[in-house]
């Protein structure tokens, strides 16, 4: 009832078996028997399930065989024959299922058995009889089971001839000498030795069916009619699979693993699809791809490349693809694989693929000048490596971030720090959230003041350069953004004949007033040129500073 290569589920079925017989041979209680319930209608579930898959595949089967009858004509006659007999063994389990609760609790049959649903054995009272099912299955006289309409003995029979049916068709060739031996696991009728002091050998019919508890038996039926419907499924795809099989034949098998990407980050998961991939090394293909501006028209019947392309070249029966990374971003692959199967006509695959192509990229990061200005636009690139642009979302905090031709542009707000993050969509389509990288924010410096190519740390002007001044100057000196600040007011004064005098002038240039002053300013006298404020990008006044300049 174990080992081999029983699918999970059948081996699940196995167990759940093992534990019913286990159970059997003790005194059970009434809760253990309503237990038998759920186990019940946990194999109904599983029953219904393999027929709903196992039609499927017949309807599969069908579909081919109508559209081609000579390639899959015969197998499905068999499968055909497989479907009707398989389901004369459920009916008839059905049919003994119906009659035992029927004796055990007096009722007729059209309450027990309608539609093909058997009434559920929540609602049998009587559970633990043990005398409907010897009756009906048994018989007074365990050494001698009787035979005929619903008797294990005749129960077995039709399973035999199922399990004979099916290792037939595993041992034609090619054979399938494991479906053969999983029938034999599957539907083994063999005597075994009695639980208990004399270990007496028993049939098949009595162990199961012999003064066991009605629950109990209905649940050992219903395991048998899964038995039925996994040996069915298998026996169903092996058919199908094997007419495939001829048409194309595969002599090795080899794993390929298929990353969802091969670059993950921290904290991300890393998604593959693992497989086994068969194909002919003595029936090599013929692998094409699109050349430029070509595509596979797979309308065409067969596909074909429309426009040039490469045939590759092949290592074994496996295409090269070699292409030069002449720039940046997503790259599409599409073409045809050419195969002819043994003594069939030649067939055609497309096929389509993608990479991304990053250009090397060295980031440095002064994590002591991570620094953002107010009232300018500060450029930024924002990228995570392995992820394309399409698939990364920044976001920022006190600020806003917006999209630039080339990156993005930060401009930050009042709060002295602002931070960057992202989000990026994994090749799953799910997105993760990567940590933000703080920055720093400060107002852009001030300004250098300029008057007559003179600032701050000059201290004499010529008397030439003095007059021939056209105004006050507002420099930014050393900084990375090209600013203008615009002058908007400044004061000049001046010791004249000793009286000092003050001049405020509006804007930038150099007012008659102040001309005068310039003309009778005398070699060695001081003039200041202070109060001086500029206006800057952002519309903020600020003062910048006092020039003190000797005439000489």
């Amino acid at each position: 009832m174990s080992g081999g290569n029983l699918s999970p589920r059948q081996k699940m079925i196995n167990m759940m078996y093992l534990v019913l017989t286990a159970l059997l041979a003790l005194n059970v209680s009434k809760e253990i028997l309503d237990s038998f319930v759920t186990v019940n209608n946990g194999l109904e579930t599983t029953k219904g399930t393999l027929k709903e898959k196992v039609d499927g595949t017949y309807k599969t089967f069908a579909q081919y065989a109508s559209e081609n009858k000579e390639k899959y004509g015969a197998a499905y006659t068999q499968a055909a024959e497989l479907q009707k007999m398989a389901a004369e063994v459920i009916k008839e389990i059905d049919g003994i299922k119906a009659e035992i609760i029927v004796q055990t609790e007096g009722v007729k049959i059209d309450k027990v058995y309608a539609n093909d649903t058997i009434l559920n054995l929540r609602y049998v009272n009587s559970k633990d009889n043990q005398e409907a099912i010897t009756h009906v299955m048994i018989g007074s006289d365990e050494t001698k089971p009787k035979e005929g309409e619903h008797s294990a003995v005749d129960l077995k029979k039709k399973l035999e001839a199922f399990k004979d049916k099916i290792k037939a068709m595993a041992n034609k060739e090619p054979k399938n000498p494991t479906l053969s031996a999983n029938m034999d696991k599957m539907f083994n009728f063999e005597k075994e030795k009695e639980a208990g002091s004399t270990g007496a050998e028993v049939s098949w019919e009595v162990k199961n069916f012999y003064h066991v508890p009605m629950a109990a038996g209905i649940t050992i039926l219903s395991k048998i009619q899964t038995d039925v419907r996994n040996a069915e499924n298998e026996a169903v795809n092996y058919m199908l699979g094997n007419v495939e099989q001829k048409s194309f034949k595969f002599n090795t098998l080899a794993a390929i693993v298929k990353p969802q990407s091969s670059y993950v980050t921290v904290g991300s998961k890393y998604v593959a699809e693992i497989f086994l991939g068969a194909y002919d090394n003595q029936n090599i293909p013929d692998v094409f791809i699109c050349g430029p501006g070509a595509y596979v028209d797979t309308t065409s019947k067969p596909p074909k490349i429309v426009g040039e392309s490469t045939k590759l070249p092949m290592n074994g029966a496996k295409a090269l693809l070699e292409q030069v990374a002449g720039g940046a971003g997503l790259r599409k692959v599409s073409g045809l694989i050419k195969f002819k199967p043994v003594g069939g006509e030649d067939q055609y695959q497309p096929f389509e693929t993608e990479y991304e192509v990053a250009a090397p990229n060295l980031v440095v990061s002064p994590t002591k000048m991570n620094v953002f200005y107010r009232g300018v636009d500060n450029p930024v690139d924002i990228s995570v490596a392995g992820y394309s642009a399409k698939d990364i979302q920044p976001s920022m905090s006190n600020g806003s971030l917006s999209k630039a031709a080339q990156g993005f542009i930060v401009k930050p707000g009042k709060d002295p720090k602002a931070t960057i993050g992202v989000t990026v969509t994994n090749p799953d389509g799910s997105k993760k959230s990567l940590p933000g990288l703080e920055f720093r924010v400060k107002n852009v410096p001030d300004p250098k003041p300029y008057f007559g190519g003179k600032s701050l740390a000059d201290q004499t002007i010529k008397k030439t350069e003095l007059t021939a001044a056209a105004g006050v100057l507002a420099k930014m000196v050393d900084f990375e953004f090209d600013l203008k600040f615009e002058v908007i007011e400044y004061t000049v004064s001046a010791n004249l004949s000793g009286n000092f005098v003050s001049e405020t002038v509006k804007g930038a240039g150099v007012n008659g007033t102040v001309s005068q002053m310039f003309g009778k300013i005398k070699t060695g006298q001081k003039v200041f040129i202070e109060n001086i404020k500029a206006r800057g990008p952002d519309g903020s006044l600020r003062p910048i500073g006092t020039l003190s300049l000797k005439v000489i």
